[in-house]
């Protein structure tokens, strides 16, 4: 076998991420192969994590009598902390789940197996636990402010999947999130909003859905309402899910297009077969 022959052999094959710039498009196939290449463990985790979201919110929902059943509901005071507190735990959410799909990106464009012990797994979980929980705080509080959620969602957004591929430490990791989402004319915050909004706009029409078919089952309002947890369990999960792919994906086609890593992975292949520690921003 020539050199040549030897150096293609070594590169990764078959990932979901193209090594080159992407458009919107493109990146929005690549998060949604992601999610289809970890189709058992991310949607369960996602599932199981809007589960227990729908614990804090459901609750809460009692406390400020909002009825979602009923239709769409007044925005009153309470509602609009309801909303903030809802928007952070989904900013927190899709951090954690970012851990999975960071380390989904990083084992195929290595070439490796993606840890499967439970020691290796719980490699890089406590930055991430961190890191989603400060992460969730500019989250909320720009939902609750308004227009302000538009900077403070993709603030520190990529800290799960920065932990993931680059294996950095909670707070170095929430630096260069916060670098890599705003720089290069915030093309990175800009397509995170993007998707989020369109998840959103799908979740509500999945909840207007729901609410027509309720119309037609012989249920009173209680159980109409918890009727609607399940309904917000799938939507949830599935828009949380690709949410997390797409930040994996926009982390690495940030570096292919504004740090060459796509030429550094390829020089590291001639010369021998890379390994996640060579994803690690130099």
């Amino acid at each position: 076998m020539d050199r040549a022959a030897t150096s293609a052999a070594r590169r990764p094959r078959d990932h979901a991420l193209p090594l080159r710039p992407l458009t919107l498009g493109e990146l929005l196939d690549a998060a949604a192969e992601l999610v289809r290449r970890r189709a058992g463990v991310l949607p369960a985790t996602a599932a199981v994590l809007a589960l227990a979201e729908q614990a804090v919110l459901v609750p809460g929902r009692d406390t400020v009598g909002v009825v979602l059943s009923a239709g769409l509901p007044e925005l009153s005071s309470g509602y609009w902390q309801l909303l903030a507190l809802g928007a952070g735990l989904e900013a927190l959410i899709i951090v954690w789940l970012g851990l999975l799909t960071g380390r989904g990106v990083a084992a195929a464009l290595t070439s490796r197996v993606p840890p499967k012990g439970l020691r290796e797994r719980l490699r890089g979980a406590e930055a991430v636990a961190v890191g989603g929980l400060i992460a969730a705080v500019p989250a909320a509080l720009g939902a609750f402010l308004g227009p302000l959620w538009l900077l403070g969602y993709p603030l520190f957004g990529l800290v799960g999947v920065v932990v993931a591929v680059e294996r950095r430490g909670a707070f170095a990791a929430l630096g260069r999130a916060a670098s890599v989402a705003f720089r290069g004319g915030m093309r990175v915050a800009a397509i995170r909003v993007l998707g989020y909004l369109s998840w959103l706009l799908l979740r509500f029409a999945f909840y207007l859905g729901a609410l027509a078919g309720l119309e037609f089952l012989p249920v009173g309002p209680e159980l109409a309402e918890w009727l609607l947890v399940p309904v917000f369990v799938i939507a949830n999960a599935l828009a949380y899910a690709t949410l997390a792919a797409l930040d994996a994906a926009l982390l690495i086609e940030s570096r292919i297009r504004l740090e060459g890593l796509d030429l550094w992975l390829d020089r590291a292949s001639r010369r021998r077969e890379p390994t996640p520690e060579m994803l690690a921003a130099r």
